[in-house]
């Protein structure tokens, strides 16, 4: 199959230095025509003379910084099949291409496969093979889930994963990434959501490895507070957005005013920040929705059939 390996980066010339080779190394490994990108968010140091560097790796530049809204961009003009996106703080596996390429030979329904993740600082799991569930009202998805030890090393469905491989088609089919998350948090979550809503599979492959640093980017841009702050916002979001059942948003209304009034009291106001940053946003949430409505999308398959996919 024709795969293109597209790694985002924004200011990250010494994580390009590190982390460029291994994926270099596994674009040989691969028995697939494969290649490497880095997909540039405009950076304003050396990135660019980094990669040049390497002469086998591409150079996308984007003219402005839509954090991973990027790939929509850059998807829609290339002839791969498969696309693996990926960030720049993490190093790969030389055997890290073939086993996410294997599952789309063997399915048509087959929508994103993502590889085991690693800390690079520990080598401790960190995920990839998660849950979604609705936690007091509020949605959650995680990965240290109890008795994930038992099931971190075998291959199975996942609600979504931080990065891997797409189908390229499906992955426009969908719009790729909303941008209504943006500056960040939450869209590998939305777009693996609608997928399965459509009936496609999301799955994990821990023969494929890959280790992360962290945060990096995200973290030095926004500080940890904030983070929070974007992420429970990108919640409700995420929420209002695409959750079709009855049960859903009945349980979420029941725990709402608990969940805020716990948030403002405990000295952790992220989520009370966060839903006051999020109701701004609902007419365009109302936009999505509709459209979610039009396609089917909303009541096409439960909602608690997608949260019990692990």
């Amino acid at each position: 199959m024709k795969v293109h390996i597209l790694i985002l980066n924004f200011n990250g010339e010494e994580l390009l230095r590190k982390y460029l080779p291994s994926y270099c190394q596994a674009v040989k490994n691969s028995r697939h025509d494969c290649r490497v990108s880095v997909v540039d968010n405009a950076s304003t140091d050396a990135s660019q003379s980094v990669v040049a560097g390497f002469n086998s790796v591409g150079w996308m530049p984007m003219a402005q910084n839509r954090v991973l809204c990027a790939y929509n961009e850059a998807a829609t003009g290339l002839p791969d099949e498969i696309l693996i996106l990926m960030n720049n703080d993490i190093r790969v596996d030389a055997g890290f291409v073939d086993p996410l390429v294997q599952p789309f030979l063997n399915s048509k329904d087959v929508f994103f496969v993502t590889p085991q993740c690693l800390s690079l600082k520990t080598g401790d799991y960190e995920g990839n093979k998660t849950r979604g569930r609705l936690r007091f009202g509020i949605f959650w998805a995680y990965a240290l889930y109890p008795g994930y030890e038992k099931e971190k090393d075998s291959p199975g469905l996942t609600f979504q994963g931080g990065f891997g491989a797409f189908d390229r088609k499906k992955f426009l089919e969908l719009g790729g990434y909303d941008d209504l998350y943006l500056p960040g948090r939450l869209e590998d979550a939305d777009i693996c959501f609608r997928a399965q809503k459509k009936g496609w599979v999301c799955l994990y492959e821990p023969a494929s490895r890959a280790w992360h640093e962290g945060g990096t980017s995200f973290h030095r841009a926004f500080g940890v507070h904030r983070t929070l702050v974007i992420n429970a916002r990108n919640t409700f979001l995420f929420m209002w957005k695409n959750l079709g059942d009855r049960d859903s948003f009945l349980r979420f209304f029941f725990w709402l005013p608990f969940r805020l009034a716990y948030s403002l009291f405990s000295g952790k106001p992220e989520l009370f920040l966060g839903f006051w940053q999020a109701l701004p946003h609902l007419p365009r949430v109302y936009r999505r929705r509709q459209g979610l409505k039009k396609s089917g999308l909303l009541t096409s398959r439960p909602d608690r059939q997608i949260f019990g996919v692990v």
